[in-house]
């Protein structure tokens, strides 16, 4: 991999960022030394136009890209005479992606973080993935060793992380167990009935987290958990009966692992992701400084059982994992057009899990051959998925 050094002597690596100006892209960039110790090879947007921009004026990367070719224009105007090469459009997206940098962010949200992801695999030496799409639909590829030759993944989710630097710390042949945490969201505290009255609004007002739209509304019906749930199972290699989900409102212990000795890890820290992030993509060594908790932070802890009837698609992602590829794929595909469609207020909140199971109910009964090796046909399965959801909300639920 190429290795780029400073006037100073400091060795820095490139870093490339799929969805820089979303939450996870946008923390990144805000970590202290982060341009003291990449040289950015480039950012990669969605529609934000403006932030992409302000981003490349100050950070300077080689190639800054919008994924929406109605948006190159403007782009190219923001960014004349600074030297960076502008593209557009999913094909340069995936090219971006292809280009070999020591360091991939894939913080893309959503299924359109798949492709890329994918792409960037074998082309560089740590791709720390923030998408959770990638690893729950092409998963079977990310970590196929037939597949993927050289690149260490890392994840940047809090929990998974957390149980990555745990792991650092002990024998993989005394590990047994992973206990995911779950702050519970807005709704920890609300009725069954009641959630039948709660709003957009509602559903934004994380009480721990400051994240983007989707991954907010993904958090308060617990279709986070679900799919972290099935990211781990990929991550570490472990059956999902040997992963708990455990509410704690606090937000501090963010994974717990036990062990076969009796004894059980567990990770602490303040509700800040520019920390998991910065344990993703910096060698531990050149990762910055951050405050450390406080004894009067961790004086109150609490924790109790996830309420699987309140919050079901915990169990939704169980029950796709048993049946395979295809109903993993379902459960992602199902939550993503669910919450899409919560965010423009055409369904209530308890009809995302009416979608989500419906979803998965047609697709255990019309099991789909999943050509695993395959991100094409993995991508189609995704889109057919979508399809199929959205078609049930279009007929009322």
């Amino acid at each position: 991999m190429k290795t780029f050094y400073t006037f100073g002597g400091k060795l820095k690596k490139d870093l490339t960022i799929l969805g820089s100006t979303g939450s996870i892209g946008v923390n990144a960039l805000s970590i202290p030394t982060i341009d003291e110790k990449f040289t950015m090879l480039a950012f990669v947007a969605g529609r934000d136009v403006n932030n992409l921009s302000h981003q490349c004026i100050k950070f300077k990367p080689k190639y800054a890209v919008i994924s929406d070719k109605e948006m190159y224009g403007e782009l190219k105007n923001n960014l004349f005479g600074s030297g960076i090469e502008v593209k557009a459009g999913c094909d340069d997206v995936n090219e971006i992606a292809s280009k070999t940098s020591d360091v991939v962010l894939s913080a893309i949200s959503g299924s359109a973080g798949i492709e890329p992801t994918y792409c960037a695999i074998n082309k560089t030496e740590r791709l720390a993935i923030a998408n959770k799409e990638s690893i729950v639909v092409a998963g079977s590829l990310l970590f196929d060793k037939k597949i993927n030759k050289k690149t260490n993944i890392v994840p940047v989710d809090s929990e998974h992380n957390a149980i990555h630097k745990l792991l650092n710390y002990t024998s993989r042949k005394n590990f047994k167990s992973i206990i995911l945490t779950a702050s519970g969201g807005p709704f920890l505290n609300t009725s069954v009935e009641d959630l039948s009255n709660v709003t957009l609004e509602d559903a934004l007002k994380h009480p721990t987290w400051n994240m983007g739209k989707k991954i907010t509304v993904d958090s308060s019906a617990l279709i986070n958990k679900g799919l972290e749930l099935i990211e781990a199972t990929y991550l570490f290699n472990i059956s999902h009966e040997d992963i708990t989900i455990l509410v704690h409102p606090q937000s501090i212990i963010h994974a717990m692992i036990s062990m076969h000795d009796g004894t059980t890890l567990s990770l602490m820290s303040k509700a800040d992701m520019k920390i998991p992030i910065s344990d993703a993509i910096f060698e531990s060594d050149n990762a910055p400084i951050f405050g450390n908790l406080k004894t009067s932070d961790i004086k109150s802890l609490t924790f109790c059982d996830l309420d699987n009837k309140k919050f079901p698609t915990v169990n939704m992602a169980r029950d796709a994992i048993d049946h395979g590829v295809s109903s993993i794929v379902t459960f992602n595909a199902a939550s993503e057009v669910a919450v899409e469609n919560f965010l423009s207020k055409k369904i209530s909140f308890l009809d995302i899990y009416k979608v989500i199971g419906k979803s998965l109910e047609y697709s255990k009964k019309n099991k789909q051959k999943v050509l695993k090796n395959n991100i094409e046909h993995i991508l189609r399965l995704n889109q057919k998925a979508k399809d199929f959801a959205t078609k049930i909300i279009d007929e009322a639920l």
